[in-house]
């Protein structure tokens, strides 16, 4: 039988798209796809979303939801993971506390305060579901959605057994990104190999018909205002009704020789340079909280979609750049597939540590999901990787050995807080945020 665990299948776009990519693919039949949610309304709605997409595509699905994901997960193949623990309600406070110090994050989701106290909260819940796979579902691939990528990955590694893979748009995204910027409509153009970590990769090589493309993206980065016109050509962003400003990712290639992954408002904060003052954060054009508005909106396509089952309507579908579904196809068809995943790095990047999380290309057959090795990356790349890494494992010590004194020394060194508040303010900002998740972070006690 080939089954798929959705946990946090309330999440309705992610789950919508994902069970769509799955139906579309004409050469695949899944037996059974089981929804988990905490909330059983939405839960339920999902449900019949499921049941539609199934009906429309012409497949016999078997279609499960329960509240209590012990129930649906034996046999699993695949567990695919979107829980966001805390809601928007606690992500709003990820924000506003570091405001009052002067610390303006504008996503807050991976590291920094934002990120440590989102890692903190989701922590307990994904491990208890790794748990419970290795009683139930010992050999099932678990896929990770939910943020920050690497410190849950590298924590979960050190924790339990299970295949762990994380996942995130940020390769792909990019790849389409900069092939707007270059007018190029059809990806079959595009040909690239980028290697980093989780929200930082960088494009080692990118090529429009075989050939260099850096030279076409140099000439764009000489100027602020070509790299203003781009914004009109940008399609994935402008799909959430965001406009894109790219000057933060061209000026990091105009130094350092090669374009990141991530959009220009996460990376501003993964870096000590971007957000020195109001006025640079709004030349930038990296001052709009456009996540936390989307999280505190996601009901909104959930009624979208109850509205089309209640009215008997078709569920629009179109196929995405998810990398699960496409995994998931070249698992259990044998036609391999590439994409770029969160893994432990076993040597594939030389030049980082082994105890932290990569990301690197990863091809899926029949026999699996294998990792690609990278080798050393630019020495300036790999330093800047590892500010980073060094923040994502004290954020898996303070969990393996519930321990704050990590979070509190991964906040000092985290490279965007560092440059701009004092010791003894991060201190207490750390102490306020405690405060303000106490419920959620009592395993920690």
């Amino acid at each position: 039988m080939k089954k798929i665990v959705v946990i946090g299948a309330g999440s309705a776009m992610f789950a919508k798209k994902l069970i769509g990519d799955l139906m579309l693919f004409d050469d695949m039949q899944i037996d059974n796809i089981s929804l988990v949610d905490l909330n059983t309304e939405k839960l339920e709605v999902m449900k019949q979303v499921a049941i539609q997409l199934c009906r429309q595509a012409g497949k016999e699905v078997t279609v499960e939801a329960a509240s209590e994901r012990r129930e649906v997960l034996a046999d699993a193949d695949f567990v695919i993971n979107t829980i966001n623990v805390g809601g928007p309600g606690q992500y709003r406070k990820d924000l506003e506390i570091p405001d009052r110090y002067g610390l303006d994050q504008v996503i807050g989701d991976t590291i920094g305060p934002g990120g440590m106290f989102r890692f903190l909260r989701a922590y307990p819940q994904i491990y208890a579901i790794c748990k419970d796979m290795e009683e139930l579902c010992p050999d099932a691939y678990f896929f990770n959605y939910t943020n920050p990528m690497a410190p849950l990955c590298l924590a979960l590694s050190r924790t339990t057994s299970i295949k762990i893979f994380g996942f995130c748009h940020n390769v792909q995204s990019t790849a389409t990104q900069l092939a707007d910027y270059l007018r190029i409509k059809d990806m079959s153009r595009i040909s690239y190999w980028a290697a980093g970590i989780n929200h930082m990769d960088w494009f080692l090589e990118f090529k429009v018909d075989g050939k260099d493309a850096y030279p076409a993206l140099r000439e764009i980065s000489k100027t602020y205002e070509q790299i203003e016109c781009l914004a009109q050509y940008e399609q994935d962003y402008k799909s959430y009704g965001v406009t894109l400003y790219d000057f933060v990712r061209f000026d990091v290639m105009r130094h350092f020789g090669y374009f990141v992954s991530e959009s220009p408002l996460h990376l501003s904060e993964y870096l000590p340079y971007f957000r020195k003052n109001e006025e640079e954060i709004k030349r930038l054009r990296i001052d709009d909280r456009w996540w936390l508005a989307h999280e505190e909106a996601a009901d909104d396509y959930f009624e979208e979609l109850k509205g089309l089952l209640d009215k008997g309507e078709e569920i629009p579908m179109e196929k995405t750049f998810e990398y699960a579904p496409e995994i998931i196809h070249a698992y259990y068809t044998g036609k391999p597939f590439r994409a770029n995943l969160n893994v432990k790095n076993t040597g594939l990047i030389t030049n980082l540590p082994n105890d932290c999380v990569v990301e690197v290309p990863c091809y899926t057959d029949t026999e699996g999901i294998h990792t690609c090795y990278a080798g050393a990356l630019p020495d300036a790349l790999a330093a800047l990787n590892l500010t980073n890494v060094n923040v994502h494992k004290l954020m898996a010590d303070a969990v393996v050995t519930k321990d704050m004194k990590y979070i509190y020394e991964a906040v000092k060194l985290d490279p965007f807080t560092a440059a701009k508040l004092t010791l003894d303010q991060i201190h207490a900002m750390v102490d306020e945020l405690m405060a303000a998740n106490e419920e959620y972070i009592a395993y920690m006690k």
